[in-house]
């Protein structure tokens, strides 16, 4: 294939890096024209891509690469907070070269209040200022010494907003990994919303404020509007740079993808989501766990299923026992929809006996729902029953739902079993059922799996 290396790296190109370089893009040639506007048309819009043209110079392809992935590199964040690191380090060090004071005293120079990595910068300035000061260099000192003293409040500032934004995270990352909203997390929320709406505050303490109003959204539906305006507002940062990372942005797009299916708007939410497993970064699994989720309420389950499947290496390497867990549940859901019980119980099985203490500390529920809605499906209550008892599900479930609303799963599974083996009938499991069912409903104004509510209807059809 021609042209196969710049086709690959456009391919690899986020809709905002585009519009980011669009920004910069100031070509004169009437080649590098037509090939930037190929590039747009195919990234940003659903049109049938175009091909390029093979009548450019292959130099010019060769030339425009190197162009993208230079001006992404400098309006990456990341990279530049590597480099204030770098700057500290051969501070601290007394290595500073006379080239690297050059390119320092040019950043500070041309600094832009309310950098995304203003703390890291200024704190890196103030070390600068004590190097200058015990070596008697005074030729920099009036620069370096304004800087310090103009920012000095704001850094302050900065700071003690980001001590507080730990307290605000701890509270509200609890409440999201139990799945309940306490006043303990709630109360951040008028701080947040005043937070983010501040753009004097440094970029990574307001985009920390967007991530948890969207933990707060998730908890509470009448937050879920407010947050997608939000992530609106927030995108003139990342197309004109001043947010621009890779990670970020795969973030930004998991993140507005989560809130989109809380709303049910599957459609929207699958564009963003197809976004944020761009690449498998350290965010990988996170990120396709709810994208397939997302493909499973469209009922694209097939196409999910081979997604996991062929992310499995990749959850195998991974640390995070939370993410893993996840995963493992994941997979089992995907090979259930697919109708493909008996893979979805192999997988289940062989996996709890490697990883049976990281599922019990993680996800514990949403696994053992799956594992059992398996067992069901098969027609082998015996196990079910035996798994439920072994592991204490309906303890667990009951202090689980003392804390918060939700289904009585794991009860409604072993009163399935109940009339399977002949220990109540028909019309008693169905009033059992119905009645939770009709009182959490309406109380709680919540509503069932749909997977399990066909089990149910299901077993008394049999």
């Amino acid at each position: 294939m021609k042209l196969k290396k710049f086709s690959k790296f456009v391919d690899s190109l986020l809709p905002h890096e585009v519009l980011l370089l669009e920004r910069c893009a100031q070509f004169q040639d009437v080649d590098r024209i037509e090939i930037f506007e190929t590039v747009r048309h195919n990234v940003l819009t659903n049109a049938k891509k175009k091909a390029f043209s093979l009548s450019c110079d292959k130099r010019k392809y060769s030339h425009m690469m190197n162009w993208m992935q230079a001006r992404l590199d400098e309006h990456c964040t990341d990279n530049y907070y590597e480099s204030l690191n770098y700057f500290d380090n051969k501070i601290k060090t007394d290595a500073l070269s006379s080239e690297e004071e050059r390119i320092l005293l040019k950043l500070i120079k041309n600094y832009e209040p309310h950098h995304f990595h203003f703390i890291r910068f200024y704190e890196v300035v103030k070390n600068y200022l004590n190097f200058l000061l015990v070596r008697v260099r005074l030729n920099d000192y009036e620069l370096i010494n304004k800087f310090v003293h103009n920012y000095h409040d704001d850094y302050i500032r900065s700071k003690n907003i980001g001590d507080r934004m730990t307290q605000a995270t701890s509270d509200i990352v609890t409440d999201y990994h139990s799945g309940r909203l306490t006043q303990n997390s709630l109360k951040w929320s008028p701080w947040l919303e005043r937070l983010f709406r501040d753009e004097s505050i440094d970029g990574f303490n307001r985009y920390q404020t967007l991530i948890l109003l969207s933990y707060l959204a998730l908890l509470k539906n009448d937050l879920l509007e407010p947050a997608i305006g939000y992530y609106d507002q927030l995108e003139a940062k990342l197309k004109d740079g001043s947010y621009y990372s890779r990670k970020l942005l795969l973030n930004f797009y998991g993140n507005r993808q989560l809130i989109l299916m809380k709303l049910h708007k599957y459609d929207q939410a699958l564009y963003y989501g197809r976004l944020s497993i761009s690449e498998q970064g350290h965010d990988y699994i996170m990120y396709l766990n709810n994208y397939c989720f997302n493909l499973l309420k469209l009922e694209r389950a097939k196409e999910a299923l081979q997604l996991l499947k062929d992310a499995l290496p990749f959850a195998r390497q991974m640390s995070n026992k939370y993410n893993k867990s996840l995963f493992i549940s994941s997979l089992v859901k995907c090979y259930n929809d697919n109708g493909q019980f008996k893979n979805a119980r192999q997988y289940a099985e062989n996996q709890l006996v490697q990883y049976e203490k990281d599922i019990l500390e993680h996800n514990w529920n949403k696994f053992f729902r799956t594992y059992l809605e398996t067992l069901l499906h098969l027609g082998d209550y015996k196990h079910a029953k035996k798994t439920i008892k072994r592991y204490g599900l309906l303890d667990r479930e009951s202090a689980e739902l003392k804390a918060y609303a939700g289904f009585p799963y794991f009860k409604w599974f072993m009163t399935l079993i109940d009339f399977k083996q002949g220990n109540i009938n028909g019309v008693r499991f169905r009033k059992l059922i119905l009645r939770e069912r009709e009182h959490l409903t309406h109380s709680q104004n919540i509503r069932p799996s749909e997977s399990v509510m066909v089990l149910l209807e299901d077993a008394l059809k049999e």
